[in-house]
């Protein structure tokens, strides 16, 4: 029954997979370079996807697999009876691929009921170690909505992962696990069966240390979820070799019901020779134990890791019961960042301690705080006015947020503009007008959103159409964030006097605002209306210059005032062709000379490349996501999107293994010289150049 169900859905024949096996006669050769195109356009039809098509009847295994990720990526489930046939395919490669396409595509919930059947079979059936890691990832990453059928994914799985497989195998079993336990276990339910295999991964030993080494810390991130830390494991995780283990155990430590237990093994953990454990140690101990003890985050403060001080000096409370001492020392740094006194801290950041500090006295001691915000908000560094900005939104002072709406730089404006909606609301309308007309897209959405519910509508609608339409014309797809943002205003403000003014926009080049504007041109007229979106020409990609950058890197040199230092990254080119090409010419055109690292989350990511440090600036042409099975582990190099196929060129380096980032954004390279480097970059870093350079021996893939 469940074989004539899975055929009936998808419109397939519901024979055994191994009838369908693919006949392979002779095939014409297939062209990569269509198979690129083809990918790009992201076009579902016969005609589009003939290159990938053809290319599923090669008899080459890597140009078959390619194809078979090809179709992964549309994530569009009328393709999945072209793969079907494929997990049954002689060739581990292919099968592989198929898993991996297949559990890309059913993160459609509505193609769940077709493909989780299919893979949790094969599950039982395949013999390949790789092939069963693939498989594996995909049945753990199903979004299911059944019971019955999530518990049974979990049987599959732990049938795998009792199995004895390589090391390097077992790893993706381990991670796989971690996903279902991650997306899938609250609705499966409690599993002591899971929590065992857990338990057991967590301690994990081979031969090959770095891949054991993987297999404890997906574990390790995997129990956090689903089950109480024990003294006898975590004593045994404070001694492992990987730096990550140890973190992930001291915030498996932290979520203990009975933390007063903790206490001895979290103060060792403060002391622990890794900063990322550090870290996440004065997380817990300021959540936990502050309100008893805020000593140890007092000791913090002199961290020789910058990033570890600054997390004690943002998590310091009022009831912290050192409060007076915290103060003056927090308050020793605010006057060196806007007085003239020295202080006594060695390798001080030149404005992070400072302005963290000035926010935390905010929360701690507003009197103070407010008296200096003239001071900071007159600073030469830009940063240090933003921090100004939030801190005046804490002690409630509009005079200054209105001061540091006009700023020079448009993200102190935004900082004021947020700090205005809590201090003055629709009291400071006209500064949420006039920062419509400024060229930053981030300001722009927080003047759109700051808006909502003005009593001022028709002024508010006229300003709103004016930046609508300024941006409009500029033709940057980047742009869909504020355009989008302004539409939504608009339909909840009303007042629109020229209806006839969002008529162009139903032939915009961005399908998304096209649509978004037929919809409020159908409210306003009372008939329907019809997007009929006008893309911009595809860039063309060129695969044989695409070849050229294996074994090539990208060496990004730092600038001498965020301490100089360079790192490399090793290109992923057959990966993340798009994006590689993008990013290569974006660096020889000298594209991210002075750009920042805007973005810094010690125990996260790093993300920089903006030409406006901020989220919402980059490269004016979307990047698809180009989504494979390498997985998010510390060091590798994603790009940044806000939503499916809206990478802009910004890229983002994990600093720890971020397993939640997996078949959602792009791995496009890896950070293989030159991580401490990585690691001691401090927001708003400068980035002095990215030049390409050969890699010598070092291969180009995972």
């Amino acid at each position: 029954m469940k074989s004539l169900l899975v055929g009936t859905l998808l419109g397939v024949a519901a024979a055994p997979l191994a009838a369908q096996r693919p006949a392979q006669p002779p095939a014409p050769p297939v062209s990569r370079q269509a198979m690129l195109v083809a990918e790009d356009n992201r076009v579902v039809t016969d005609a589009a996807l003939a290159p990938l098509t053809a290319a599923l009847a090669s008899r080459d295994p890597v140009l078959a697999a390619r194809a078979i990720q090809a179709f992964g990526r549309l994530e569009n489930a009328k393709v999945i009876p072209r793969l079907l046939p494929f997990l049954a395919d002689s060739r581990p490669t292919v099968r592989a691929a198929t898993a991996f396409a297949l559990g890309q595509i059913g993160q459609d919930t509505a193609a769940v009921p077709a493909v989780a059947p299919l893979l949790v079979d094969r599950l039982s059936e395949e013999p390949d170690p790789a092939v069963l890691g693939a498989l594996a990832r995909a049945v753990a990453r199903l979004p299911y909505r059944n019971v019955d059928r999530a518990t049974g994914a979990r049987t599959a799985l732990l049938a795998v992962a009792a199995r004895t497989l390589p090391a390097e195998h077992t790893v993706e079993v381990a991670r796989a696990l971690e996903s279902f336990a991650r997306l899938n276990g609250r609705l499966a339910g409690p599993s002591p069966e899971l929590v065992k295999q857990l338990r057991a991964f967590a301690v994990y030993a081979a031969p090959d240390a770095e891949a054991a080494g993987k297999v404890r810390r997906a574990a390790t991130a995997a129990l956090i979820r689903i089950a109480e830390p024990d003294d006898a494991l975590l004593v045994r995780m404070a001694g492992d070799p990987a730096d990550e283990v140890r973190r992930l155990a001291v915030v498996w430590a932290g979520d203990s019901v009975d933390i007063e237990t903790r206490r001895e093994y979290l103060a060792g953990a403060l002391i622990d020779r890794s900063a990322a454990v550090r870290l996440e140690a004065v997380r817990v101990w300021a959540r936990r134990f502050q309100a008893s003890d805020c000593q140890p985050l007092i000791r913090a403060l002199r961290d020789r890791a910058v990033a570890v001080a600054l997390e004690a000096i943002d998590h310091f409370a009022p009831d912290c019961p050192n409060a007076v001492a915290v103060g003056e020392t927090l308050w020793q740094l605010v006057d060196s960042l806007v007085g003239a006194q020295r202080n006594d801290f060695t390798g001080i950041a030149a404005w992070h301690r400072g302005a963290h500090a000035l926010l935390a006295m905010a929360r701690l001691d507003p009197p103070r705080a407010k008296a200096v915000l003239s001071r900071a908000g007159a600073s030469a560094t830009w940063q240090v006015r933003m921090y100004a900005a939030r801190a005046a939104a804490v002690v409630g002072d509009p005079e200054r947020l209105i001061t540091l709406s006009d700023d020079p730089n448009d993200n102190v404006r935004e900082a004021a503009v947020r700090g205005l909606i809590k201090v003055r609301g629709h009291g400071a309308d006209s500064v949420y007008r006039a920062a419509l007309a400024r060229p930053d897209y981030q300001l722009v959405i927080a003047a759109a959103e700051a808006l909502a519910g003005t009593p001022e509508r028709s002024r508010a609608a006229a300003a709103l159409q004016t930046a609508l339409a300024r941006i409009s014309a500029e033709r940057k797809e980047t742009s869909r964030d504020p355009r989008l943002a302004i539409l939504d205003r608009l339909a909840e403000i009303g007042g629109i006097d020229d209806t006839l003014g969002l008529e162009p926009l139903l032939a915009d080049f961005d399908p998304v605002v096209a649509h978004r504007a037929a919809g409020l041109l159908s409210t306003l007229s009372g008939r329907t209306r019809t997007a009929t979106p006008r893309p911009l020409p595809a860039p063309v990609l060129d695969q044989e210059a695409i070849d050229r950058l294996r074994g090539t890197r990208l060496r990004v040199t730092m600038s001498p005032t965020a301490g100089g230092g360079r790192f490399d990254i090793i290109l992923y080119p057959d990966l993340a062709p798009a994006t590689v090409a993008r990013l290569v010419t974006r660096a020889e055109q000298g594209y991210y000379d002075g750009l920042t690292f805007h973005r810094v989350v010690p125990n996260f990511v790093i993300q920089g490349g903006s030409p406006r440090a901020n989220e919402y600036a980059g490269d004016s042409r979307y990047l698809r996501d180009e989504i494979s099975a390498l997985s998010h582990e510390r060091g590798t190099v994603g790009m940044s999107t806000r939503g499916r196929d809206t990478g802009d060129a910004q890229l983002f380096v994990n600093l720890i293994d971020n397993l939640r980032l997996d078949f959602n954004y792009t791995v496009w390279g890896r950070v293989v010289a030159g991580l401490d480097v990585v690691d001691s970059i401090l927001e708003g870093d400068v980035i002095d150049r990215i030049d390409l350079v050969d890699a010598g021996a070092t291969g180009s893939q995972p």
